[in-house]
């Protein structure tokens, strides 16, 4: 997360090298921006309750301006979403393997959960600006590329059963098989997501504070157009599903350690869309128009 932080700020830094000469001519401008507010990943879940995180970020923009009232801006920025996702009594049933290749049908009920979800996305906004007098807005598009994505869980007790169909018996006891009452405890873990794009919104107003210098000073709106979950099977995995990731996954070869999955792709939130909006303030060198 460091190296992508300090990558960005060398860019930013060449950007604004680039255009710092530019700065003069009255078609160009240059900006920082930082911006906060709701910034989270929503998803909705078949079982408990999500809340999205508050959270903002910054960010280095150029823009050129084909007229005295129109323009086009684009640059880089730094965003950072986070959600909350709470559980009791989740239970989970998938078709697993245990230790000697037989089927059975593993069974968890989970007690009090909680998990959060933090990400890092380097956004690359194209945005069309129209300015008359003191008013601006904007409307375009960003691409958000994931540079960072954790979740957290926190420590929890479970309860597992085997059904064993061919039997016609469920093993609930034997802890060597992974069947029983097991304490579970925190984790911190890697998320995989995908590329996002954002339709996005910006008005406000430009305040001249020098020849050179303007201030912008409005609220934006940075809306997900697609799903950012990315599921991937590992080495635990023994469900028959090839396309999401159980909660608690049975691991044949340790029965009694289990892996903990994101509870995003795990069937109890398949699909996230970030979505931020809040209070932005730009500063802009150049004549840029107005």
């Amino acid at each position: 997360m460091t190296r992508v932080i300090i990558k960005s700020v060398v860019v930013g830094a060449l950007i604004f090298m680039g255009f710092s000469s530019l700065h003069a001519q009255n078609k160009h401008e240059i900006s920082l921006s930082g911006f906060g507010g709701l910034s989270g990943l929503k998803y909705d879940v078949t079982a408990g309750s999500q809340k999205s995180g508050f959270g903002g970020g910054f960010g280095l923009g150029y823009a050129m301006f084909f007229s005295e009232n129109m323009g086009v801006r684009t640059g880089l920025e730094l965003g950072f979403f986070g959600a909350t996702y709470n559980s009791d009594g989740a239970e989970l049933k998938y078709a697993a393997k245990d230790n000697e290749n037989t089927s059975f049908e593993f069974r968890s009920k989970a007690g009090a959960y909680e998990e959060t979800q933090s990400a890092m996305l380097l956004q690359i906004p194209i945005m069309l600006q129209y300015q008359t007098g003191k008013i601006y807005g904007a409307l375009g598009a960003k691409v958000g590329i994931p540079a960072s994505a954790k979740y957290k869980t926190s420590a929890m007790s479970v309860q597992n059963s085997g059904f064993y169909a061919e039997e016609n018996f469920e093993y609930t006891t034997q802890t060597f098989m992974g069947f029983g009452k097991f304490d579970l405890p925190a984790g911190d873990y890697d998320l995989t997501l995908k590329t996002a794009v954002f339709l996005s919104v910006e008005i406000g107003g430009k305040f001249k504070l020098s020849d050179d210098f303007s201030l912008y000073a409005g609220v934006f709106v940075d809306y997900g157009l697609n799903n950012i979950v990315e599921t991937r099977r590992t080495s635990l995995a023994q469900s028959t599903s090839a396309t999401s990731l159980p909660l608690i996954e049975y691991n044949a070869q340790s029965p009694r350690d289990f892996g903990v999955n994101s509870v995003v792709g795990a069937g109890i939130a398949d699909k996230i869309n970030p979505i931020a909006a809040g209070v932005k303030l730009r500063f802009a060198l150049g004549k840029g128009s107005l």
